[in-house]
């Protein structure tokens, strides 16, 4: 990756709505130079997608917690992870290392809503042993803010 390479993935990660002319202006680039520097980062998969972050609570999810999990074998950890998946509630899903090595990011409408899910979907699943709950309080950064790019 050399340094225009790593400024225009830096402009993108600031907004990915940026025109390929803008993009051009701000890199020294023509917009078909940037259009090919951005298929070819595409193709190697140093951009993965381009979404738009939508607000939880515009949607009526207004309660974020972090769930800890631990299922007993490999099966059911596969057969859990699967059921976790297709929940439009988890936003995120991580394999981490310690008691509990399954780490998920949800979001319910409020509490009930969150009870309903930790004890009629998650801890239900064959195999769940424990879950350990953290209701979020407040998220002083909670944004995706992309690595900076370097050449």
């Amino acid at each position: 990756m050399d340094p225009i390479d790593a400024k225009i993935l830096n402009l993108l990660q600031e907004d990915c709505s940026r025109s390929l002319a803008e993009l051009g202006r701000a890199v020294g680039l023509s917009t078909s130079g940037v259009n090919e520097r951005l298929k070819r980062l595409r193709a190697r998969g140093d951009i993965r997608a381009y979404v738009a972050l939508v607000d939880p609570q515009a949607l009526g999810y207004a309660t974020c917690a972090f769930v800890q999990v631990a299922v007993e074998g490999q099966e059911n950890e596969q057969a859990f992870l699967a059921a976790a998946m297709d929940m439009v509630e988890v936003q995120e899903i991580h394999h981490v290392s310690g008691e509990f090595p399954l780490l998920l990011k949800l979001w319910a409408r409020d509490i009930a809503h969150l009870d309903d899910l930790l004890n009629n979907t998650l801890k239900v699943q064959t195999g769940v042993l424990r879950v350990q709950t953290s209701v979020v309080l407040s998220s002083p950064k909670d944004h995706v803010t992309g690595l900076n790019a370097k050449p």
